[in-house]
């Protein structure tokens, strides 16, 4: 996904601290190399942009400019996409979905119409929902599951496996359990400990971040990539899988001057 080099990618709120503190300032064209955009986070933070004022908007996605190079970022795959290769050794069938996400990216970075902005983070707001929504759909049919009869240690992973497997086109007998559970590791653990707390708990409903938040660590099944968060609750769900350690949690002041995030950024990707 990277090239060999260490990249990172950041949760939302990381992404817009970057963007506040980089806002009259580039950042060295050394680091803007390695960072990695993922879809979900650049999704999420152009959802929340829509909700500003044009003003706003504009000068958001020019502070994207002085930390990312818009000609030349690079994107992280769909999390399908990165499980079918990750998890399951899979070339994932051709899908336009992340051609029409990137040429919306694309078109979001060049454009100075914050009108133009709208229509297009609209539409991709859209697709997330319809998928944010089935997601919710399938794990609510999980927690029903471990009500009647709790899935947990080798009976969720051949659960989660199958489910998994369906949803990305791939025969889950095609590599061991255990192969596709050390791969996709952080995933896999802070879904076990997702589900049990939901079906623990009667009052319930799922959260559709929750979704979001554990599909951004498929990724970490590339040895090379780094997942750069403000969020801790990562760490509450993840205390066994080796890389929870290519996690790296952000405090608010070590994002809040150009120096420090270089500095923070040089720490992690070396």
């Amino acid at each position: 996904m990277s090239n060999g080099k260490t990249h990172v990618y950041f949760d939302t709120d990381v992404f817009h601290r970057v963007g506040r503190t980089f806002a009259n300032q580039g950042l060295s064209d050394e680091l803007r190399e390695r960072i990695i955009v993922s879809p979900i986070t650049f999704l999420e933070a152009l959802s929340h942009l829509t909700l500003k004022s044009n003003a706003a908007i504009l000068a958001e996605i020019q502070a994207i400019h002085n930390w990312v190079n818009p000609k030349s970022a690079g994107l992280l795959p769909w999390p399908t996409e990165a499980i079918a290769r990750i998890g399951f050794q899979l070339k994932p069938k051709p899908d336009d979905f992340m051609d029409r996400i990137e040429k919306t990216i694309n078109l979001c970075l060049a454009t100075d119409s914050a009108e133009d902005f709208r229509e297009s983070a609209d539409k991709l707001k859209n697709a997330m929902d319809k998928i944010k929504t089935s997601s919710a759909e399938r794990f609510q049919q999980l927690v029903e599951m471990q009500r009647k009869e709790p899935i947990i240690g080798e009976k969720f992973s051949e659960v989660w496996i199958s489910g998994t497997a369906k949803r990305v086109g791939a025969d889950p007998t095609a590599r061991p359990i255990a192969e596709v559970v050390s791969a996709l590791s952080a995933y896999h653990e802070f879904e076990e400990n997702r589900l049990r707390e939901a079906a623990n708990n009667q009052q319930y409903k799922t959260d559709k971040n929750d979704i979001l938040d554990s599909e951004q660590l498929v990724y970490l099944g590339s040895p090379e990539l780094r997942f750069l968060v403000c969020d801790g609750g990562y760490f509450a769900r993840i205390k066994k899988s080796p890389q929870v350690a290519h996690i790296r949690r952000a405090s608010v002041d070590e994002l809040d001057t150009p120096a420090k995030v270089e500095s923070l950024l040089r720490e992690i990707v070396g």
